[in-house]
């Protein structure tokens, strides 16, 4: 699991850096980056000694709170800063789920692990070509985040889990289809 961990967090400041670099400078960037994994930290720590079923949905309630202080205190824009997070955390829990596959012989990790893989391939493809959907008229940066997110807890509604696992899924899809169909009705 520690080596599964420390590649994923390379290769999430990588995609996060990449992601952003154009825009932002690489101070800000990895600053950025610091404050997501010490948060996701933060949320394994009271994940594991206070709701260690609910691991995932701590974790992923502290990369929302990191996400918020960077949009707060470092600027960066939300919808940017989202997709580069989307595309950033997918590799690194695709790591873990292969990792908890083979050491647990679990069939749901395993089966997640493509999951997390599809929605990597679905987010570079959305990414090269969402600007030439016609009913996404304002053609803004976070379609290809949002809609990874959707689909992701769409699919994951299906895996064999605790109703109020089920309903946060579904509640997160929601608001992630909810976002991008307010996202493509803005001006661009």
């Amino acid at each position: 699991m520690l080596i599964a961990n420390i590649l994923g967090i390379f290769v999430f400041f990588y995609l996060y850096w990449k992601r952003l670099k154009e825009d932002y400078s690489s101070e800000r960037i990895f600053n950025a980056g610091f404050i997501i994994i010490i948060g996701a930290c933060l949320g394994l720590i009271v994940a594991k000694y206070n709701f260690p079923s609910f691991w995932l949905w701590i974790i992923i309630l502290s990369f929302l709170i990191s996400e918020g202080i960077i949009v707060i205190k470092l600027k960066l824009k939300f919808f940017e800063s989202l997709d580069a997070l989307v595309i950033s955390i997918l590799p690194w829990l695709s790591f873990f789920y292969l990792t908890d596959s083979v050491v647990n012989t679990s069939l749901a990790s395993f089966l997640i692990f493509w999951v997390s893989l599809t929605c990597i391939f679905m987010f570079f493809l959305f990414d090269h070509f969402y600007r030439t959907f016609t009913w996404y008229k304002s053609g803004r940066v976070g379609f290809s985040g949002l809609a990874t997110l959707g689909i992701f807890f769409l699919i994951k509604i299906l895996f064999p889990s605790l109703f109020v696992e089920k309903i946060i899924s579904g509640t997160i899809a929601f608001i992630s289809f909810l976002l991008l169909f307010n996202l493509s009705r803005q001006d661009g």
